[in-house]
């Protein structure tokens, strides 16, 4: 009797453990022109991509910058990319037309747990540019399907025990 409460329990145990990871992905196509001290801000949503809150551990924040002119003078654009708050968590300089990628830091899973959303700004500091597609890229974990089942199971497995114990005494 006892050893059969035990590997119920086990196995509720094993079964509220298991999960996978999840990829999500949110693309937004920017098309944006910016010169100096202009700035382009835009919210990545992934509530509607199946996302559960609170269930994102990792990420990825990629936005193309692409140079408006081919001469080499026209190459020293200074951005800025501020996502959420400026704080350094995630944000980043950039000092020529160059792409932004930067994994996420502690604030920015933070604000993506709480809401599903992630705000970002893009600033030119100096020089003009465009700002293109930017890619969030979210792994999160997700309890598999049948973590339900086996709760249940268990569960029915500690009441048919218990009506073992009460009809044998």
């Amino acid at each position: 009797m006892l050893k059969m409460i035990g590997l119920t329990l086990a196995g509720l145990v094993t079964s509220i453990s298991v999960a996978h990871a999840g990829l999500i992905t949110d693309t937004i196509e920017n098309d944006r022109y910016l010169s100096t001290w202009q700035s382009y801000s835009y919210t990545h949503d992934i509530n509607d991509d199946g996302f559960t809150l609170g269930s994102a551990v990792s990420g990825t924040l990629s936005i193309d910058i692409r140079d408006d002119q081919d001469g080499w003078w026209e190459s020293f654009e200074w951005t800025l990319v501020i996502v959420e708050d400026f704080d350094f968590d995630t944000d980043g300089f950039s000092f020529y037309a160059n792409d932004f990628s930067n994994d996420l830091g502690l604030k920015a899973l933070a604000s993506l747990n709480t809401d599903g959303l992630l705000d970002v700004t893009v600033v030119s500091l100096l020089g003009d540019f465009y700002v293109g597609k930017s890619v969030l890229s979210v792994i999160s974990e997700v309890p598999e399907p049948g973590t339900i089942a086996l709760l249940g199971a268990g569960a029915f497995g500690l009441f048919v025990a218990r009506r073992r114990k009460d009809a044998n005494a």
